[in-house]
């Protein structure tokens, strides 16, 4: 019996000591296969197409989507996003997440902001779909990326 009262203090520290492990781990989530393919290249838009894969001409695109055809978009690790120009000069940036099981790429950049639907995304295309005017009324469209390699 003495030899329990001798041992309960060495247990009691014991179970001290396992209950003040690191409970808040922050160990960053590994990245997943999508997430890697975003950002192993910039992506360039190359095309606007209607849902039916029709080609939508150029004037017939909003002010807006058509800047952002001029731009290279570069997704980063840390969630950070970047639009640039053909000299590489960054014109804007914000934030990017998957979400809703990687089937909605959530982008908060100036110009071009919103919840885009992920079609595809592949090494060689990524597809969005999204709603924007077109001949200044609004459509489902799907926009056409595709990897700058250098």
């Amino acid at each position: 019996m003495k030899r329990i009262f001798n041992l309960l203090p060495l247990l009691i520290v014991m179970l001290f000591l396992n209950s003040c492990g690191d409970k808040d781990n922050t160990a960053k989530p590994q990245p997943t296969e999508k997430d890697k393919i975003l950002i192993n290249y910039p992506w360039k838009m190359t095309r606007v197409t209607n849902l039916a894969g029709t080609d939508i001409a150029r004037e017939k695109l909003d002010l807006q989507t058509r800047i952002i055809v001029e731009l290279n978009i570069e997704f980063v690790t840390g969630n950070k996003v970047y639009a640039k120009d053909g000299q590489s000069q960054v014109i804007n940036g914000g934030t990017w997440y998957l979400i809703e099981d990687m089937k909605v790429l959530d982008v908060k950049i100036t110009g071009f902001t919103g919840q885009f639907g992920v079609e595809e995304l592949t090494n060689s295309k990524m597809r969005l779909k999204s709603k924007m005017p077109v001949s200044g009324v609004e459509e489902e469209t799907i926009m056409v990326f595709e990897p700058v390699i250098k």
